[in-house]
């Protein structure tokens, strides 16, 4: 295949450092690292580079390769990573010197995908090796919390990448439309980044389906073809990017409703958030959220509902400051989520939710999920305190029951 008949990713895959867009400071990272060898081998033999599919991974270990006139060996997700396959086919390149004495570069893709019984003693094999090493090992993981990179975790310099912002991915991508002669609208740029979420090969590729006619935005194409996201994928899209307008697209093109959405934020916001700064501000979107879907139920005023999709969108995705985005497996509530769609007034505690949602200046659906269900466990272990409960809220005790 010809470079003119290559797929547009790989025809456009940076060759220099220079032509990397984003994580600039990680990138930087491990280019010190790598030129570290020339000097003397580091601590840490390995490099674990760790980020969401198409962010420039792979891309940076190939330029700083290219810049360095390195020799590159790479293992991809083609080979077989069985312990016999990397004792012989990866300790040979990992521990002889070049011919030609060249500098040389170890690449293993994708480490978290080893998996089965095919893969089975091929992490710790990977560990021998590493310890051995007289050339740089450079290891690519989509998934921080892969079982599978556990062991090699304390071995590696670890390097953290995120999702492309959509600044750096519209010069990219106006760059290859000018290069292949090719005229694109800037809101067809844009829905294009908002439906890649950050993974910029993702997104080189529905430009190149719209270039060469077998994509449309206004057919079964661009946004049409997520429309029916379903809710995990759309916790996983909003997450992974920080840029509030990508964010909001996500959350427009969910099939999943803002109660629904509401719900599960709460139940899994601890997993993309995990510093106390970012958690905190990722509540407080909620509860702004939660505060504006209380005013719209009291007064009925659905022009609010505005408000309540820029919290759980923008909000939520711009809390993510320190923390790198990870594939996770999300938590279902673990209450009905019926009484979150209008049912909520045909329950025979409508009354009760009502006066704690006028009481805390909360949303009724708050007030059921954490106030009602904390009362009915209070009374559970000392059936007394129901009288109390009827005397505050001004109730009778069979709302309680």
């Amino acid at each position: 295949m010809t470079e003119r008949n290559l797929p547009w990713p790989e025809k456009h895959r940076p060759t220099s450092l220079s032509e990397i867009v984003g994580n600039e400071d990680v990138i930087k990272g491990l280019w010190e690292w790598i030129r570290a060898w020339m000097v003397k081998i580091p601590r840490k033999r390995a490099a674990l580079l760790i980020g969401p599919p198409g962010i420039g991974k792979t891309a940076s270990i190939n330029a700083i390769a290219n810049d360095m006139d390195a020799e590159i060996v790479e293992f991809n997700a083609s080979d077989k990573r069985n312990k016999a396959n990397i004792e012989v086919q990866v300790w040979r390149s990992a521990t002889q010197q070049t011919l030609d004495g060249r500098f040389r570069i170890i690449l293993l893709d994708e480490v978290d995908g080893l998996s089965g019984t095919s893969d089975r003693g091929g992490v710790g094999a990977i560990v021998k090796i590493i310890r051995e090493s007289v050339h740089p090992i450079v290891m690519t993981a989509n998934n921080h919390e892969s079982p599978r990179i556990k062991d090699l975790l304390k071995h590696c310099q670890v390097f953290l990448f995120r999702p492309i912002e959509k600044t750096h991915a519209l010069t990219i991508l106006k760059k290859i439309a000018l290069s292949n002669e090719v005229e694109i609208k800037d809101e067809i740029f844009d829905t294009i980044i908002a439906r890649s979420g950050g993974d910029l090969r993702a997104a080189i590729a529905d430009l190149e389906a719209i270039a060469g006619g077998t994509m449309s935005a206004g057919d079964l194409g661009l946004g049409i073809r997520d429309v029916s996201r379903g809710i995990e994928e759309t916790l996983s899209r909003l997450f992974m990017t920080t840029d509030t307008t990508v964010a909001k697209n996500v959350v427009s093109q969910t099939s999943v409703d803002h109660d629904q959405l509401l719900l599960w934020l709460e139940e899994n916001l601890h997993h993309h958030l995990t510093t106390p700064e970012e958690l905190e501000n990722g509540l407080e979107a909620l509860s702004q959220a939660d505060l504006y879907l209380g005013r719209i139920m009291r007064g009925q005023n659905w022009k609010l509902l505005s408000y309540t999709y820029d919290f759980l969108s923008a909000g939520v995705s711009s809390s993510r400051t320190e923390t790198p985005y990870r594939k996770v497996e999300y938590t279902r509530p673990d209450w009905p989520l019926l009484i979150f769609k209008g049912k909520i007034m045909r329950d025979k505690k409508a009354e009760l939710v009502s006066k704690l949602s006028t009481i805390t200046g909360v949303s009724r659906s708050r007030a059921q999920r954490i106030y009602v269900r904390d009362i009915e466990k209070i009374i559970e272990s000392n059936p007394k305190e129901i009288q109390k409960f009827a005397s505050w809220l001004d109730l009778k005790t069979s709302a309680f029951r």
